[in-house]
């Protein structure tokens, strides 16, 4: 289009040194090859390294069988962020006093987790070191990814306060892609809204056998925002344990 206009504007006027022409071809030249570079580079971004960006959660742990409702605060804050030869290496600290590292490789277009300091002692059976995103640019369209149990919990002697920390794989699939997300009143731009299923089982009592666990994990992650909301069931076939849910709602963003 660049060229057309160029050539356009040369329509009935008289014919400029030959000079002039290969200036302006050059110059035109160099307008096209940053146009093209720069859309090349443009890519979404749904996880963000800007140093010094903070997250602000609302988070909700709600039990069937207790009926009750914990409530609590994170905020999330991008402590460190640098360049290391086409990896882009990112240091997250969580209120809670967690941190986080992160691996960005840009070639292969992944977020991989290259370590965990937990400020409970609950620890992490899933791997410490894994894939995060195998697609930070989510063009895949379904993916899986090793977690945990993080949620279940016994309330009945004498399993009450067991913590089952079964590793399982989870089946994850972009369920919808949302151009306009209203959540907390604000509106949020292409987002996505992704699901992740998946199934385990534990031993809670050598009295009775393994204890069935579905796990269900739907989140809506916007461009330049990253995790906004998200609704975490962790439900079991066991009366003693029962079902819980953690529902996580981003409140600010800066």
């Amino acid at each position: 289009m660049v060229e057309q206009a160029t050539e356009n504007r040369c329509v009935g006027g008289s014919i400029p040194p030959l000079g002039t022409i290969i200036m302006k071809m050059k110059y035109i030249s160099l307008i096209s090859l940053f146009f093209l570079i720069s859309c090349d580079k443009k890519t979404e971004n749904f996880f963000p390294i800007k140093k010094g960006i903070k997250w602000f959660y609302s988070i909700k742990i709600k039990s069937s069988y207790t009926g009750k409702e914990n409530i609590k605060k994170l905020m999330i804050l991008n402590v460190d962020s640098k360049n290391s030869k086409g990896v882009h290496q990112l240091s997250r600290l969580h209120s809670d006093g967690s941190f986080y590292k992160y691996n960005i490789d840009k070639k292969k277009k992944n977020v991989f987790r290259t370590s965990v300091i937990l400020a409970f002692d609950e620890g992490l059976v899933e791997p410490i070191k894994k894939l995060v995103y195998p697609d930070f640019e989510f063009k895949e369209k379904q993916w899986k990814i090793k977690e945990q149990l993080f949620l279940v919990r016994g309330f009945q002697p004498p399993l009450l306060n067991v913590k089952p920390r079964s590793q399982f794989e989870m089946n994850y699939k972009i369920k919808e892609r949302i151009k306009n997300y209203k959540a907390n009143g604000k509106v949020y731009n292409d987002c996505l809204k992704v699901k992740g299923t998946g199934e385990t089982s534990f031993i809670g009592d050598t009295r009775s056998g393994p204890i069935k666990v579905e796990i269900i994990n739907t989140e809506w992650i916007c461009v330049d925002v990253g995790l906004v909301k998200q609704i975490r069931q962790e439900n079991t076939n066991a009366s003693a344990f029962g079902n819980m849910q953690l529902s996580k709602h981003l409140v600010d963003f800066r």
